[in-house]
């Protein structure tokens, strides 16, 4: 692997342990600045909708060869943020912290955006692709079990509170920072887009992609699926399993560790050559295991469910998803990641309204419904994957 890939990569790993660690208790600090669970709810929704809007100008602004001149401004900014909001804890001064948060999220966004795009510009790889996930999910449930692990110890006679979280955050974040700098990218060759609005030369080009059409299906059913049923996992395992909040907490965790050890275990190892028997594997049997709560609905079919949804969720990305990006070069390929993250917010928000209101009502019903969506995210899944294997001869 080129080295300056790996200085990226270990560049995302520091920033995701920096992430996971500002982000595990987020919500509990914002209790702790008098913010009601309704005003939290507000404010996640309205960083959703900031972080569309931001992505799309960003999408017909930003050029490939600006990527690490951004990314390094972002988090300098973001590191910035952090100290300030950790300055502000116990002040009082809800409508900064607030405002913040909502800046701090739509920044996080668009870093995640941007790395690959950024890799992309020395080797577009499907396997990179899938190993930049993994690295980011694998570090980031590190920073977040390190935070509740270490919540209510002491450091020299102090003790940790969830506001030392942020100072550690930035630690990790400045970093990051430092391993981006020391990353040449001007040697590299990006050949810019004269088109200064890419977007809606990507916009006229996905009109006759049917490809790239099905593949933003794919994520836009899949994510209505997967968010109908895990946007409130803890409070299924809490209410539904009567599971104790602490270790129900580091149930999850637990599971996004081994999710990702999975997840590289498969790309190195246990893919298959037969790419319609893998995304069966991840979503057909996820199908299965949501209608076995519809059918059977007790606490051993809601955990399998929840179990099997979980270790397979960074699995197999670079078979349903590097490829239908690597297929756009430098701005372009840019300029689509920014578009699939605007359709992923999207669905996010979706499956997320109709978690709270399924799972008020019946658990079956946000099963039932996640079923029905995973079942339209297959056909979409093996439809691209046909067309682009048409496309590929």
């Amino acid at each position: 692997m080129n080295k300056d890939i790996k200085k990226i990569l270990i560049m995302l790993a520091f920033y995701s342990l920096s992430v996971g660690i500002l982000y595990n208790f987020q919500e509990l600090w914002m209790s702790n600045n008098e913010l009601s669970i309704r005003t939290i709810g507000i404010v996640y929704s309205l960083c959703a909708l900031i972080t569309v809007s931001v992505i799309f100008i960003c999408s017909n602004l930003l050029k490939s060869k600006y990527l690490k001149k951004f990314i390094s401004i972002l988090m300098f900014i973001k590191v910035l943020l952090i100290i300030v909001l950790y300055l502000l804890d116990s002040s009082g001064e809800k409508f900064w912290i607030k405002l913040l948060i909502m800046l701090d999220y739509v920044i996080d966004i668009e870093i995640l955006i941007s790395v690959y795009p950024l890799i992309s510009t020395i080797n577009k790889n499907n396997h990179i692709f899938a190993k930049k996930g993994l690295i980011y999910t694998f570090f980031y449930y590190i920073g977040a079990i390190l935070t509740s692990v270490l919540i209510g110890r002491n450091i020299l006679s102090k003790e940790i509170t969830y506001n030392f979280y942020l100072i550690l955050s930035s630690i990790f974040l400045l970093i990051a920072f430092i391993i981006l700098q020391c990353i040449n990218m001007n040697k590299y060759t990006i050949n810019e887009d004269k088109n200064n609005n890419v977007m809606d030369k990507l916009i006229g080009i996905l009109k006759h992609d049917i490809i790239s059409k099905n593949y933003l299906l794919y994520i836009f059913t899949g994510n209505i699926s997967f968010y109908a049923i895990s946007s409130l996992v803890l409070t299924s395992l809490i209410t539904n399993l009567n599971i104790a909040p602490n270790n129900a907490s580091f149930f999850l965790l637990g599971l996004g560790i081994l999710a990702s050890l999975i997840g590289m275990l498969i790309l190195s190892k246990l893919t298959l050559k037969n790419n319609y028997i893998n995304i069966g594997i991840k979503l057909i049997g996820r199908f299965l295991t949501y209608l076995l709560v519809v059918i059977f609905c007790n606490k051993i079919t809601i955990l399998l469910a929840i179990i099997y949804t979980k270790i397979f969720s960074e699995s197999y990305s670079h078979i349903t998803d590097a490829p239908y990006i690597n297929r756009f070069d430098n701005d372009l390929q840019l300029s689509f990641c920014n578009l699939k993250e605007m359709v992923g917010l999207l669905s996010r928000a979706i499956g997320t309204f109709i978690c709270g209101f399924a799972i008020s009502i019946n658990i079956k019903i946000a099963y039932l419904i996640a079923a029905l969506f995973v079942g339209i995210q297959v056909y979409y899944a093996y439809k691209a994957l046909k067309l682009r294997n048409g496309d590929i001869k």
